[in-house]
């Protein structure tokens, strides 16, 4: 994923060539503390001024780095949330609340922050990774084969440490992927309970998110000491044996000390980086467990298999232009072909008349549905029930859809919102198809005219106009 986009091949570049540059330069104070070591004063200034100047290239290089990152995270993300939202939309078997909301927090609370760091920590690892090869060779060259290889050895102790104990870090990973998207979905609920509910749904609904947020701070603390052990280990081993060299040895010349003492700053450096180096090798396996976990993440989602077997025989639909009441298979029959016409689709809870829109929808790509739960438009406080409703229906019919269904559109709504869209949807019933699941109770008419009915009346095929 990450090594596909352009941008971070060039931000890997300027980051490797901003490494040379520090090799460069950390070479040329070695040879200016050497000198002065030999007393050769002559050339310590010409070396301090190519040290100063391959220094700056290196940090402009660094800077070119960042900014194409930035730009590669960002492309990144939007072609993987481009991809996610194709993939999730395919088909209405996916459509539920649960996946919209999973959909939502996935991009913006996992995948967002996820593949920012994922840049950053490839980028990371390569300019530390090169950083120590690059720097315990020129250590090779100023200081001598020992001193060299008592650092390179902590880093094969990382390695090792790591390769044992990458099966805990992938599962790690998953785990708080997991916990952190529970704990994340329990906001809305808990805010809702909190804000509407009485003080019981309260405080179940905060004992819940600090349950699900506690289990996933304390796998992230789990992580973070696994973390720290496979760091600090290789930094132990390497400082005890710079010291016993140091101390018990004779390998210190006068050109050798003086390079040794104008690499000290570079050897703290090392040192950190080799404990940067560990983090990053155990962190590894985290980051590319998380960029699995993103291609998979679609795979994951709740789906309705069964959709399109589902049964729909107590599912009535009544045709008020023909005014006579006719079965769903007829209905998808008459929708092949381009027509216009107002249908009511009525039936007990369950039934299966929300089931019926989404198979429609499912087969026709430019057909509108509208759920309670549907919002084409930005939502705005200063508007009511009715007000955003119709809004968001009046939108609707704006696209110039072949087929407009709407589900439950008249829940609560008061009789003049409802007569307002009533009246819209039958004048766009004439150029276009108009399916509706309505929300009326037994007995109970809607004042527009013509569309009125009774839902009595609106099951038997002997039903009349009010």
């Amino acid at each position: 994923m990450v090594f596909r986009d352009k941008r971070f091949l060039l931000a890997l570049g300027c980051t490797l060539s901003q490494q040379v540059m520090l090799a460069l330069s950390t070479y040329y104070i070695a040879l200016a503390g050497a000198c002065l070591a030999l007393g050769n004063t002559d050339r310590v200034l010409s070396l301090i001024s190519l040290f100063f100047t391959f220094a700056l290239l290196a940090y402009i290089a660094s800077s070119i780095a960042t900014l194409f990152s930035t730009r590669a995270a960002n492309r990144i993300w939007k072609k993987y949330a481009s991809t996610t939202l194709r993939e999730s939309t395919q088909s209405l078997q996916y459509a539920s609340v649960k996946n919209s909301k999973s959909i939502a927090q996935w991009l913006g609370a996992e995948a967002l922050p996820t593949i920012a760091h994922a840049c950053d920590f490839y980028l990371g690892m390569a300019s530390v990774a090169l950083n120590i090869v690059l720097t315990l060779a020129v250590f090779y060259v100023t200081v001598g084969w020992k001193i060299a290889s008592a650092i390179a050895a902590s880093l094969l102790v990382s390695f090792a440490l790591v390769v044992m104990l990458r099966h805990t870090i992938e599962i790690s990973a998953g785990a708080m992927q997991q916990r952190r998207q529970d704990a994340l979905l329990s906001i809305e609920p808990t805010w809702t309970a909190s804000l509407f509910g009485n003080r019981k749904m309260r405080d179940a609904g905060l004992r819940s998110l600090d349950k699900k947020t506690q289990r996933y701070f304390r796998e992230i603390n789990r992580y973070v000491l696994l973390e720290q052990f496979v760091a600090c280990g290789p930094i132990i081993i390497s400082t005890m044996a710079l010291i016993g060299l140091l101390q018990f040895t004779d390998l210190l010349t006068a050109s050798i000390a003086g390079a040794l003492v104008a690499l000290l700053p570079r050897s703290l450096q090392v040192f950190g980086n080799v404990h940067a180096l560990s983090i990053y090798l155990s962190q590894f396996f985290l980051i590319r467990a998380k960029l699995r976990n993103l291609d998979g993440f679609c795979a994951g989602l709740d789906r309705y298999v069964p959709m399109h077997e589902a049964p729909l025989q107590s599912v009535s639909v009544w045709d008020s232009f023909a005014q006579k009441e006719i079965q769903p298979a007829d209905l998808l029959k008459k929708l092949q072909s381009k027509g216009s016409g107002r249908y009511l689709v009525t039936g007990e809870n369950g039934s299966g008349k929300s089931t019926l829109l989404k198979i429609i929808k499912d087969r026709a790509a430019d057909a509108i549905l509208v759920t309670p739960e549907t919002h084409f438009l930005e939502s705005r406080s200063d508007l009511s029930t009715g007000q955003r409703r119709l809004k968001e229906i009046e939108n609707a019919l704006s696209m110039d859809p072949p087929v407009l269904m709407l589900d439950e559109w008249d829940a609560n709504l008061d009789e003049d919102n409802c007569g307002k869209i009533d009246l819209l949807l039958e004048q766009a019933a004439k150029r276009m198809v108009v399916i509706e699941v309505r929300h009326l109770r037994p007995g109970v008419h809607s004042n527009a005219q013509p569309w009125s009915f009774d839902m009595a009346a609106a099951t038997g095929p002997g039903r009349t106009k009010s």
